[in-house]
């Protein structure tokens, strides 16, 4: 029995792994909004305003899917 308890998935799922595996399951369209998901993540800290460079952002409603199509990979290439 395995159990993988992964701390802070959000922020940790690599972008590129993520668009090549979406590219894969989703057509050119809706790849293309995912794109624009993953490449556009800005947030504020101290007044100051970032671009989220790697990870996927915490507030976005697909976050948790786009995460769990990363996890389903990482999970059959682990086991």
């Amino acid at each position: 029995m395995v159990s993988f308890d992964v701390v802070y998935l959000l922020t940790k799922v690599p972008v590129v792994d993520s668009l090549t595996l979406l590219s894969h399951h989703f057509e050119d369209d809706v790849f293309t909004l995912f794109k624009h998901l993953l490449t556009s993540t800005y947030f504020c800290f101290d007044d100051q305003f970032y671009e989220q460079t790697d990870g996927i952002g915490k507030d976005s409603p697909l976050s948790p899917v786009i995460a769990n199509f990363f996890m389903e990979k990482f999970e059959k290439k682990a086991i």
